[in-house]
């Protein structure tokens, strides 16, 4: 039993960890005024946001005794079901996830993944390599990042997760 503690106990860090990250990296971008460096601020602030709730994901396999290592919230529903049992932690983040400010930022974080499609495309080939190396460069600092959301906006994904995570931590008791 000490050693199931000890781990969940490792699992909580590692989340709150993730989210102490997301809130460094919000403190960062909203005491720059590059714009380049706020928004690598802004995007590693969502990497660490969606680093939490993986990270609470796993806690949560962890925490219902299961042997996942990289477990999704359909595994951990598939594997609970399989043993008839329900997970009320699960459901609430499937929902979240659905439609809600996790699905906001599972958005953004595959936003920052992906490159967003450019409006035009370019007809002409460069010949020269070193050319277009660095043209490719210019462009991807200066295009638009009107499809990131602002370190005010993460900050407020940060705060409900973090307030949805002690609500389900509440109700996660061991017997």
């Amino acid at each position: 039993m000490a050693g199931k503690t000890r781990v969940a106990k490792y699992q909580a860090d590692r989340t709150n960890q993730k989210l102490y990250f997301c809130r460094l990296s919000c403190q960062s971008a909203g005491s720059t005024n590059d714009k380049q460096l706020y928004q690598a601020h802004c995007e590693t602030a969502i990497f660490h946001l969606y680093g939490a709730f993986l990270a609470f994901t796993q806690e949560l396999g962890y925490f219902y005794n299961l042997n996942m290592p990289a477990p999704t919230l359909s595994d951990i529903e598939q594997a609970l079901s399989e043993s008839t049992q329900v997970s009320p932690e699960i459901q609430r983040l499937q929902q979240l996830q659905q439609q809600g400010f996790l699905a906001n930022i599972e958005r953004a974080y595959q936003r920052c993944l992906y490159a967003v499609p450019p409006d035009t495309v370019v007809d002409e080939q460069l010949s020269n390599d070193t050319k277009q190396s660095s043209d490719l460069i210019v462009n991807v600092v200066t295009l638009s990042n009107q499809w990131l959301p602002d370190e005010s906006t993460i900050r407020e994904w940060r705060q409900q997760f973090l307030e949805l995570i002690e609500q389900l931590r509440a109700g996660m008791v061991e017997f």
